[in-house]
């Protein structure tokens, strides 16, 4: 991926302020350490094209749920290829818009 220059390597500092919001939004400990166990995913994200693609359901519904009161969570699309009902590969070949209903601060 390196040689082929499909992989961007970013030197991101972490973003304190986002991470002290994102824990002070978790009730729960153990919750609140996966959430900034996961954050190095958001804040590539917010520094790229707002997408996270990943398997981990259990933190993606805790960052949903953090994003009532963290609206730098808002924006953030979170994608799962295993979900077939997502259709997250043909998203992606199809250029991976924007949809609402990715966004971590989707409401129905």
């Amino acid at each position: 991926m390196v040689a082929r220059k499909k992989l961007y390597i970013a030197d991101l500092a972490p973003n304190e302020v986002l991470r002290e919001k994102v824990g002070r939004a978790a009730v729960i400990e153990r919750h609140r350490k996966a959430m900034l166990k996961d954050m190095h995913l958001i804040e590539a994200a917010m520094a790229a094209d707002q997408i996270v693609i990943s398997l981990d359901e259990i933190v993606r519904a805790l960052f949903i749920d953090s994003a009532r009161n963290v609206s730098e969570l808002r924006m953030v699309i979170w994608a799962n290829p295993a979900k077939t009902e997502e259709r997250c590969i043909t998203w992606l070949e199809g250029g991976a818009r924007a949809e609402k209903k990715r966004r971590l601060g989707f409401i129905e």
